[in-house]
């Protein structure tokens, strides 16, 4: 049998690779935080129980002792209110909460013998366990996971294995056994399977104190059956929520010791991985399940559209490799030997990662950036395998047709009378349209994904000889100015997130800003800090566009006055249609807030909310009055002009009788979504248009 398994000459002996001693630190004192916590949360069931068993006691007692029809009613009273409490506490502690994806498919040894081989290759050299059952997942991660309950708090479970589909489409083979090893090392030697622990822990913790609402289920069915057992039911669930009250302070101690083992973990998980492999292996990795996982995302984002017109993916997974290759042409990236794109350092120049980072409750990898650092700083080299990752599957494209049917039964199940389109289809259609709003090459995009500026009296005063004489299209649209443009959109980005963390509209207690870490308050200063720097870059990007329209209106005055004119006249009239999209968007926006609010509502019957959206329809149609009377909208699919000749000729009514119209209320949604969407991109083509126009005046 072939051997898939990508071997190293060098290979180092893991057992000497050992945890830092701040890892070592860390682990213990979350230890220290776990044992705390189960101190008190033993004394804490205790007490409940004691008292459920004083109420079984007591009231049972009354009643011999003092027996009667009223000593009856309280005793039996109390012996439910302490049985109910009894209940709760079973349900509160042995509830299982099983890690449910309904996507998985479970992969055989006898069907897929080259995996496993290789699995059991790496276990091997990791020292693990071999997994309980192994799982494809429509994703871009490998992932570790049991069905946790109460006892696992005590005797960790066998471990399950999932495996992305959309990963295996994206790496080679020495790149899929570096992800899995680092997988793996979280529960290769014993410190690592103590802070693996402790994450299974603390996410089980988490599970029992947020997310245990089948208390509140309860009582829900019960008062609907008796109003008798639901006043019990109300005086336990107050009982345990108290205790959940006093556990979850405690929680939020050992959660934050958690967080600062966490990436202690991941960096020795890293060591691992890449010594079983190599540095570039590792880079390559991480690099391409980046890009592997943005490509799936745009396929499942995709899929909501194409409903729309009756199609669907014939094999996502050959429409994201697709992707994958059209993206690496777009940015000028080569393919390897496996038909992979090779991501250099120079890809990465191109995009600006914001300043502000928000760390999620289970996101404890390190950033990219920092991982290919540690990477390099081992300097591990071995002969990378070229192949595919799915030289280990037999019959790749079984399985990705497979599981791309699994998706659409579970999201759309009337796909299956679509049409499909096939992976060179849809790039096809894809391509043609960057096509047609794509602005020429030679600006650099400069003004892709932007407003232009306000037009005054300095945009028409010619440039000197002298001021002229400096200038060019390539001065102007510089990569050097663009980048310093685009640092400047995600400075006020991050500037608003800032202002959102002060005001409290992000909720967090600590965020990195450039790598550094703060506590909430200190946003508000970083924000005005921040916000200044904008405030002068944006005035010099104001000048800059002023700069740029004198650089071509003085070009076109060399032709004659009359172009120059055109050339005003066009940059204008620009201005006007962004002015009436603004609007636009403005009032799209306050339509589906509106309907978020009505079917978000906690009320049965919201009447305030549909009188509100029956004001803001009526605003959109005075808006599409404007807009269909512009030219503009002549551009617009003849289907487009039929939904909104339709829907001139309905009111704005959405509820009658306090009965809610889905029907009126979908399509309201829907032809101003698509009403947005087609007016700026006809707004995008005024703009390619005025652009090309530019080009002609070059000399």
């Amino acid at each position: 049998m072939t051997n898939f398994y990508p071997g190293c000459q060098n290979e180092i002996n893991l057992a000497l690779i050992e945890p830092t001693l701040l890892f070592k630190q860390q682990i213990v004192k979350a230890i220290s935080c776990v044992v705390l916590f189960f101190i008190l949360y033993v004394v804490l069931l205790l007490a409940a129980l004691a008292l459920a068993v004083t109420c079984i006691s007591g009231g049972a007692l009354l009643f011999r002792t003092y027996p009667g029809w009223i000593t009856g009613a309280i005793g039996l009273s109390l012996i439910v209110l302490g049985g109910m409490v009894l209940f709760f506490l079973l349900k509160f502690m042995f509830s299982k909460k099983a890690a449910i994806n309904p996507y998985r498919e479970e992969l055989l040894a006898d069907h897929h013998p080259h995996l496993f081989d290789f699995i059991r290759q790496l276990v091997r050299d990791t020292r693990i366990r071999f997994p309980k059952k192994i799982f494809l997942v429509p994703d871009t991660n490998t992932g570790m996971y049991d069905d946790s309950n109460f006892l696992s708090l005590f005797w960790p479970a066998r471990k399950n294995l999932e495996i992305g589909i959309g990963l295996v489409n994206s790496v080679n083979l020495s790149e899929f056994k570096m992800l899995l090893a680092h997988e793996f090392a979280h529960f290769s030697k014993r410190s690592m399977k103590l802070g693996s622990y402790i994450y299974t822990l603390n996410k089980r913790l988490y599970s029992l104190l947020y997310e245990n609402e089948q208390w509140d289920e309860i009582e829900a069915r019960w008062q609907q059956r008796n109003h008798l057992l639901s006043f019990y039911a109300h005086i336990t669930t107050r009982i345990l929520h108290a205790i959940q009250f006093i556990l979850k302070k405690v929680y939020t101690v050992t959660n934050r010791q958690y967080q600062q083992l966490s990436r202690e973990m991941e960096w020795y998980a890293d060591t691992i991985a890449v010594n079983l492999t190599s540095t570039d292996s590792a880079i390559g990795a991480v690099r391409r399940q980046e890009m592997g996982a943005y490509c799936l995302d745009h396929c499942f984002h995709k899929m909501p559209n194409l409903t729309d017109r009756s199609l669907r993916f014939d094999n996502i997974f050959r429409v994201q490799r697709a992707l994958i290759h059209y993206y690496a042409t777009q940015h000028n990236l080569q393919l390897d030997e496996a038909a992979l794109p090779v991501i250099t350092d120079h890809y990465f120049q191109a995009f600006l990662k914001s300043r502000v980072q928000l760390r999620d409750q289970w996101t404890s990898h390190l950033v990219r950036e920092a991982r290919e650092s540690h990477f390099r700083n081992t300097a591990i080299s071995c002969n990378a395998s070229p192949l595919s990752a799915w030289a280990l599957f037999s019959e790749p494209e079984e399985i990705q047709r497979k599981m791309t049917d699994q998706i659409y039964a579970l999201t759309t199940p009337s796909a299956s009378n679509f049409e499909r389109i096939t992976a060179d289809e849809y790039i096809s259609e894809l391509a043609g349209k960057h096509q047609l709003y794509e602005f020429p090459p030679v600006f650099n995009e400069y003004y892709d994904n932007r407003n232009f500026s306000e037009f005054n009296e300095g945009f028409i005063q010619p440039l000197s000889a002298e001021e002229l004489a400096g200038l060019s299209t390539g001065v102007i649209y510089s990569p050097e100015c663009v980048l310093r443009m685009r640092t400047l959109y995600r400075d006020r980005q991050d500037a608003e997130m800032l202002g959102a963390i002060s005001k409290g509209e992000i909720k967090t207690r600590y965020f990195e800003f450039d790598g550094q870490k703060y506590s909430a308050p200190r946003a508000r200063q970083l924000s005005r800090m921040l916000w200044e720097h904008v405030d002068k870059e944006q005035e010099w990007l104001k000048q800059h566009d002023q700069l740029a329209f004198r650089y071509h209106y003085t070009i076109a005055r060399q032709e004659s006055q009359e172009i120059a004119d055109l050339l005003a006249e066009q940059y204008t009239e620009i201005l006007k249609y962004q002015q009436s999209g603004q609007q636009l968007n403005n009032q799209v926006i306050k339509l589906i807030h509106c309907i978020s609010l009505i079917f978000n509502s906690v009320e049965q019957h919201p009447a305030d909310l549909y009188e509100t959206l029956s004001t803001e329809c009526w605003n959109f149609k005075m808006l599409l009055n404007q807009i269909t009377n512009s030219p503009i909208y002549h551009s617009f699919p003849e289907e487009m002009d039929n939904r909104i000749r339709t829907f001139r000729e309905q009111g704005c009514r959405f509820a009658d009788d306090i009965i809610p119209d889905y029907v009126a209320i979908q399509s309201l949604h829907e032809i101003s979504s698509s009403l947005m969407e087609h007016y700026n991109s006809g707004i995008i083509l005024l703009k390619k248009t005025y652009l090309d126009f530019l080009l002609t005046l070059e000399p």
